[in-house]
């Protein structure tokens, strides 16, 4: 994360934040599940025709995947039943598929599989030192 701060010398400048919590990650993976959820109550005829939703679905699964990139190992390795490197690879395909958004994929994803993937990070536990990479 960026963001803006005042050098010691008083000229603008930018600090990187690299930590954020597992607990932060978990939770924002949490809140992107319940935006798509939310987003999703419209029905399939809605969103198959509806580019500007399409968007901000696949926004919010690239957003969790790459959140599941960032938990630490030691917390994935604490939470095998959470499909880390699934979201992972879900979220590769979403960018790396320029133009190429499956939305029969997509849908079936959201409904068959993010309820379950929401219930087990809501289960994850983070033990003292599970930050490191």
């Amino acid at each position: 994360m960026v963001c803006p701060t005042t050098s010691p010398g008083g000229r603008g400048g930018v600090v990187t934040r690299s930590l954020v919590s597992d607990q932060g990650r978990v939770d924002d993976m949490l809140d992107m599940l319940r935006d798509i959820r939310e987003h999703l109550r419209i029905g399939w005829s809605v969103f198959s025709r509806d580019r500007d939703l399409q968007k901000v679905v696949a926004y919010d699964l690239i957003i969790m995947g790459e959140a599941a990139t960032k938990v630490s190992k030691q917390t994935q390795r604490s939470n095998p039943s959470v499909p880390w490197t699934h979201l992972a690879t879900y979220r590769n395909e979403l960018i790396h598929e320029y133009g190429g958004l499956d939305l029969k994929d997509t849908w079936e994803f959201v409904q068959k599989e993010l309820r379950g993937i929401e219930r087990k990070l809501a289960r994850v536990r983070i033990n003292p030192g599970d930050n490191r990479r």
